[in-house]
This record gives C-alpha cells, sequence and structure tokens, in this order.
C-alpha cells in the first residue's frame, strides 16, 4: 500500500490511530514523511511493526545555505540520526533532494551522492527547485529577473526555468541528469 500524503505524519494523533487501526492488517506499506519523523520515535516504531517498507523523506538538501534560502526546517546537522532512525527499524528510504536552491554550485551533485552512499540510502527522487506561479519564490524570482521560462507545462521538477544563483542553468540540468 502506498499512502498519498506530502506528510503522512502531518497529524501524529491520527496518523497514530490509523497504524493502530491497520496493525492485524498485516500490510506492506510505504509513505512519505518530512525530516521530523525524528521527532517521532514512538511512530517509527509503530510504522515499522505495522509493515512500513520505505518511506520517502524530504531532506531537500545536503547544504544548511541551501535550505535557508527557502526557509526550510530541515537540519542537516541530524540527518545522520534520522537516517541511523529509520534504517534501525528496517525501513527503507527514498531521498527526495531539491537541486537548484540558492547555495547550491556544481559540487552539491557531488556532495550530495557522497552523503547518499555514505548514508547507504536506497534511493533517490532528484528536482529541479521549481518557482511555481503564486508562490513567494516565484515572486522573488520574477522581481530578480531569474524567471526565464513562461511555459507551464515546464514547471515539473524535471526542467531548469529560472536562473540558478550558483551556477549555469545547464550545469544544474546537467548536474540533474548526471544524478
Amino acid at each position: 500500500i502506498l499512502f498519498i500524503d506530502d506528510n503522512f505524519i502531518g497529524s501524529p494523533d491520527y496518523t497514530r490511530a490509523l497504524l493502530t487501526s491497520l496493525r492485524p492488517m498485516r500490510l506492506k506499506w510505504s509513505a512519505a514523511v518530512t525530516t521530523q519523523i525524528l521527532d517521532h520515535p514512538d511512530l517509527l516504531d509503530l510504522m515499522a511493526e505495522t509493515g512500513c517498507q520505505s518511506l520517502f523523506i524530504g531532506f531537500e538538501s545536503v547544504n544548511d545555505a541551501s535550505l535557508q534560502s527557502v526557509h526550510k526546517h530541515n537540519r542537516t546537522a541530524v540527518y545522520g540520526r534520522l537516517v541511523e532512525a529509520v534504517h534501525g527499524r528496517g525501513i527503507m528510504i527514498n531521498a527526495s533532494m531539491v537541486f537548484g536552491l540558492d547555495g547550491d554550485t556544481r559540487e552539491t551533485f557531488r556532495r550530495t551522492l557522497d552523503w547518499l552512499v555514505g548514508q547507504k540510502i536506497e534511493t533517490l527522487t532528484a528536482h529541479i527547485l521549481t518557482p511555481y506561479p503564486g508562490t513567494s519564490l516565484h515572486r522573488r524570482m520574477e522581481a530578480d529577473g531569474r524567471i526565464t521560462e513562461r511555459n507551464l507545462a515546464k514547471y515539473n521538477t524535471a526542467h531548469v526555468v529560472f536562473k540558478p544563483a550558483g551556477m549555469t542553468p545547464e550545469e544544474l540540468y546537467d548536474g540533474y541528469l548526471w544524478i
């Protein structure tokens, strides 16, 4: 079973109740969570007990400056403990990473791969930063003259639609394909 929710632990009490109800079904399942799952070890225990096979975790970046550029509350200093907590319960990780954040450079791709391999992360879902219209990120990039593409069909996390701060658009796209 795949639970389609951007953050399966968005309401921890509801998640506890749901998993408790699912326990007798002996399912194999996966879901997406934020790095804040580390703050809920009891939920991780319950996930493992109820058949969680894999968690899609929004790490977003291994670069603190990049995370700060988009006001993410992720803390790279705890990523290792998070991976240990999840793997220690026999749950695989699909790391979600975003490339092209302000603070990213061409070296970000190699640093990210080295971190993923070093942590024995099972799978990666890579994204190119996409400043969706209507968001504060888009408004900021528009004001700075950094939006380069208006075709909304390309706003899908697989195309470069803006001028990155720390590399060329070509370097961002090539790095995304490389990783």
